[in-house]
This record gives C-alpha cells, structure tokens and sequence, in this order.
C-alpha cells in the first residue's frame, strides 16, 4: 500500500512512472528537474489522497489514463482524475461475483488483495491455530 512505502522511495518510484508516461505521451523534450518536481507532488498526492491503493494500482491508473485520454499533458488534475477512475473501478467490484468482475482487475487475485484475500488470509490463520 502506498502509505506502507518511505516518502523518498515513493518518489523514485514516481520519477520512474512519470518518465514513462511522458514517453507515452509523446512528450520526449521534458527536463529532469520538471519530472522530479512533478513526482514530489504525485508522492505527496498519493499520501494523502490515495493511501491505501497498491502501487500496482497507481500503475494500471497511469497505463489506463494514457490509452484512454484526450489530455496529452501530465499534470496533478489529469492524474487525479485518472488515480480516482481506477479507484472507482476497484471500489465497484469489491464483494460482485468473479464471473462478473472487471477483467482489467485480473492482477489484483494474483496479489491477493481485495476482499476475497483478506477473507482467505483470516480463514488460513483461524484454521492454522
């Protein structure tokens, strides 16, 4: 989780994930100062606002606002509204059915999260006594 992960890290991480959505993008000619300034923000945005979403989580925001966006700049509103439409989408599918399930969701059986993990992880250590 986000909250879990050290500030400094949390902006290495950023720096990495802005670079990459700038090459998506197509914005090539952004300087590194500009992409420190802007991950400092977003780790700071993420703290605050979004701290209980897996970094994973924050990825497929970021992969899923570039292929799905008329904004071809990054900046703090474009990415809120990509982190809270990928929110949104988690949220809808806590406690629905596998079968009906968003599929672009897959990843997060594969960590073991959501309801369903947890459920499982408390069933292991009850019956694990």
């Amino acid at each position: 989780m986000i909250k879990k992960i050290s500030e400094s890290e949390l902006t290495k991480m950023c720096v990495e994930l802005l670079s990459k959505t700038y090459l998506d993008l197509g914005q090539h000619n952004i300087d590194a100062k500009t992409k420190v300034l802007m991950a400092q923000s977003l780790a700071s945005d993420l703290k605050k606002s979004f701290p209980t979403l897996l970094w994973h989580d924050v990825k497929q925001a970021f992969w899923n606002g570039v292929r799905n966006t008329e904004d071809f700049s990054i900046n703090a509103k474009t990415y809120y509204k990509w982190l809270k439409l990928w929110r949104s989408i988690i949220w809808n599918n806590e406690g629905v059915a596998d079968h009906q399930k968003d599929k672009r969701l897959d990843y997060r059986k594969e960590i073991h999260t959501g309801i369903a993990g947890v459920d499982n992880a408390i069933k292991n250590l009850i019956t694990n006594k």
